[in-house]
């Protein structure tokens, strides 16, 4: 049973992005981006979820905070979540899974070649 309920509650992670990820056109989970840490589901049904930001100075951290938790209260099962964020955890791109690594590197290529612009180009104009 736990394991549909991790599911469940990984689920319901990927549908909060990151906002910063969709202002740049990419738009990527809390989850793919490497910000969950983690969490644990009491007796009781209360969902705890470890949280890191990309940045301490991050101001979109409460939207995501409220997101994740309202997506996660809509589980069968949870009696309440709440999710912290802790700010001892230093973020990293390290921290992305796989998938997001790819979705990221993906994104990235498609936007070089739709503005064909190349890397350093100032260099080649000789500036």
């Amino acid at each position: 049973m736990m394991d549909a309920l991790n599911e469940e509650i990984r689920a319901a992670l990927e549908h909060v992005c990151d906002p910063c990820s969709i202002a740049a056109n990419a738009p990527l989970s809390i989850l793919d981006m490497g910000l969950i840490q983690g969490w644990s589901v009491d007796k009781e049904g209360n969902l705890r979820v470890r949280m890191c930001l990309t940045s301490p100075s991050c101001t979109m951290s409460p939207h995501m905070v409220k997101a994740a938790e309202g997506m996660l209260s809509r589980i069968s099962g949870v009696k309440s979540a709440r999710v912290e964020v802790d700010p001892e955890i230093f973020w990293t791109p390290a921290n992305m899974t796989d998938r997001g690594r790819e979705i990221l590197r993906s994104r990235r290529e498609t936007s070089l070649t739709k503005a064909e612009v190349l890397p350093q180009r100032w260099r080649s104009r000789g500036g």
